[in-house]
């Protein structure tokens, strides 16, 4: 299936404008007994998939008509340093973060300042061309569709791993050295969907050029303050940074190596500096996001109640309403994705529900976001690595197993099929 695509777009190490130095090398290190004692039927049942798929740790929480219903963690944080997971725990969400970066965006629509068949060029200052159609605009509904033609080969995947990433117009317009026909899909840009970390990002840069703020500052000022949220796309920017979690990868034999996110003991997230002007903070929209199910949940429920989270609205209703309607229906990464809102999942392959939301999957991590907008229900599921295996529907056995057990406990059996 596809999804193993998905993981690879994903899993490069991405140089984002604020990457913390790690220290280095770190060493491999077991999977240890997990510290955790059953107090119910979902905990051993969580603790057994977790065994089964050697999961290093998980955070999970289940919302309901406004509020965090039940959450908790299981297994670690850090191996290294002996520490659980729990509730709280920060883990970067990879793709997840792509409906926040969505959310500010649309923030910025329904304050008038753009329309989504707008040209993106108009915003950015200088065309943005598939040079297969130069007559063929791109515009804002493309890239929140994954449907604008860029894609995440060619100069993107070169600027990942460079500890300097071009400025991003020599990555769009032709005539440096950073700029790559790879980038450009030989089709009509709106002609086909192509999952795009690339245009997420581009996404970050219109929201810098239209607000007049870096984008990792508006995210915070417009998005996690109001709500009450411990999140930022760059690590040095969390509160609570020690409650960070380690990612792994495996090397196998329960043997794990932390792969990003890994800070010794007495060391916290530097800030890398951020030369370039606003427009330009294209590396990190896409995944880099940290924050713990518990405050994910809260932007999760702002989603389900029409943009309100405590008496604090971060969006209209009628921003919301448009960003959760199906906008693409068709089969991209071999079936995985089927039907897209504006950068909002929608799936029947998890819970035997019709649930909105996202995925992600980056440097060992799985994340979930998902909601049943019938039932004003949702789940929040994240775990900091394991040995997965990939199953027909294009999810990971944990995350489908897990997940599915969290709905049948509280919220029964599934309606009536869509």
């Amino acid at each position: 299936m596809s999804r193993p695509l998905y993981h690879w777009q994903q899993q490069a190490n991405p140089a984002e404008p604020f990457w913390p130095e790690q220290a280095g090398p770190p060493q491999e290190v077991s999977l240890k007994p997990y510290p955790n004692v059953p107090q119910n039927i979902l905990d051993t049942a969580i603790l057994e998939e977790m065994h089964k798929s050697q999961i290093v740790g998980v955070s999970a929480a289940f919302v309901k008509d406004g509020g965090v219903v039940w959450a908790n963690g299981y297994g670690w944080a850090d191996l290294e340093k002996s520490r659980p997971a729990g509730p709280d725990t920060i883990y970067r969400i990879a793709s997840v973060s792509k409906t926040i970066t969505a959310t500010a965006l649309m923030q910025l629509w329904e304050s008038g300042l753009f329309r989504l068949d707008s040209d993106i060029s108009s915003c950015l200052g200088y065309p943005v061309r598939n040079p297969h159609y130069p007559d063929d605009k791109i515009t804002f509904h493309m890239l929140l569709t994954h449907t604008s033609s860029i894609l995440d080969t060619g100069g993107y995947a070169a600027a990942l791993s460079s500890p300097n990433p071009p400025p991003l117009r020599e990555l769009l317009v032709p005539g440096s050295e950073a700029y790559s026909s790879l980038t450009w899909g030989d089709y009509r840009p709106g002609a086909r969907f192509n999952y795009s970390n690339f245009g997420a990002g581009i996404i970050g840069a219109l929201v810098e050029m239209l607000s007049g703020e870096r984008f990792d500052r508006y995210a915070i000022n417009h998005i996690f303050k109001p709500l009450g949220m411990d999140a930022s796309y760059v690590p040095a920017d969390i509160v609570n940074h020690q409650k960070i979690a380690v990612l792994y990868e495996t090397s196998g034999d329960d043997r794990f190596y932390p792969a990003c996110d890994y800070y010794p003991e007495g060391q916290r997230p530097s800030r890398r500096t951020y030369q370039h002007p606003l427009g330009n903070f294209y590396i990190g929209p896409a995944g880099a996001v940290r924050t713990s199910v518990l405050d994910l949940a809260k932007f999760t429920i702002a989603h389900m109640n029409g943009g309100v989270y405590g008496g604090v609205r971060i969006l209209s209703r009628a921003a919301v309403d448009l960003m959760h309607q199906i906008h693409w229906c068709g089969f991209g990464l071999a079936g995985f994705f089927r039907q897209m809102g504006l950068m909002f999942h929608i799936t029947d392959a998890l819970a035997g529900r019709r649930l909105t939301g996202h995925a992600g999957d980056a440097c060992g991590l799985v994340s979930d976001m998902y909601f049943d907008r019938d039932e004003n229900n949702g789940v929040i599921f994240v775990t900091n690595g394991g040995c997965y295996e990939f199953l027909k529907s294009g999810y990971k056995n944990i995350e489908e197993s897990v997940i599915n057990r969290i709905y049948a406990q509280f919220a029964g059996p599934p309606g009536p099929a869509p």
